[in-house]
């Protein structure tokens, strides 16, 4: 019989460590040991070979990104994959926590079993680019800036998308042309190369099927006449920077069941 995923967990709030505990393995099935903080994590590390880690980001002593990348020095844990639980969800937190290369961040408060849905998709291989098969429950993110793609990537995600991204308006068509169908895409209007986010509008809108995509426009411009042409493209909406996450998900389309 093999043995079941075995999940390490680095978080120094009791109560929060035991709910967690709890969860995997009562909803997800899995082993868990748990460590109030980052060094007492890493010295019983070479023994446990985890499966999977999570840490909070902040911990006393050595906080999350910080034991984490003690740990990536170890080698029977440079591939271990990792989630990170945190309150800070700037993008500049964001760029921190991509640059260790985290499978996940799971924005605190959280529902225990969304937590164990993730925990699976990471320990799956599925979250670092879920696929385009599922239709009516993916997001297309265009935005250049890596960090706020990141964090876009992890709010829809917290709040059960699929997510697909690109960094400009040439990668995002060719993710529609690879298959990609969004329900929903987040455009950034300032984007590299010979085409920005209105002329990327453009083609999306003239694209057949698409008049029912929801199209939401991100910027950092707040002239009338910048968001007014957008409207006038066929955005549906728009999101200023920086953003808040709530808001982000109160302008996303309600997802269809199943």
């Amino acid at each position: 019989m093999s043995r079941k995923n075995l999940v390490l967990v680095v978080e120094d709030d009791p109560t929060l460590s035991w709910i967690i505990q709890a969860a995997l393995e009562e909803i997800g099935g899995y082993d868990v040991v748990s460590f109030p903080t980052g060094e007492g994590a890493l010295a019983a590390l070479a023994a446990l070979q985890p499966d999977l880690l999570i840490l909070d980001v902040a911990l006393p002593g050595l906080d999350g990104p910080q034991t984490l990348e003690a740990m990536r020095a170890l080698d029977g844990s440079r591939s271990t994959p990792a989630i990170f639980l945190t309150s800070h969800t700037r993008a500049s937190d964001m760029t921190r926590y991509q640059a260790l290369a985290v499978a996940d961040v799971v924005a605190k408060p959280f529902l225990p079993h969304l937590l164990c849905e993730r925990v699976a998709k990471v320990l799956a291989g599925a979250a670092a680019q879920p696929g385009f098969a599922t239709p009516g429950r993916t997001a297309l993110v265009v935005e250049d800036d890596p960090g706020i793609r990141f964090l876009l990537a992890m709010v829809l995600r917290q709040h059960g998308w699929l997510v697909v991204d690109a960094h400009d308006a040439d990668q995002a068509l060719q993710r529609l042309e690879q298959g990609l169908r969004p329900e929903v895409v987040l455009l950034d209007i300032v984007l590299p190369g010979p085409s920005d986010g209105m002329d990327l509008l453009a083609k999306l809108r003239n694209r057949p099927g698409w008049d029912g995509v929801t199209i939401i426009m991100l910027t950092g411009r707040h002239d009338e006449s910048t968001i007014s042409r957008a409207l006038a493209l066929g955005a549906n909406d728009y999101l200023g920077k920086p953003f808040d996450p709530i808001d982000l998900v109160s302008r996303l389309p309600i997802m269809k069941p199943g």
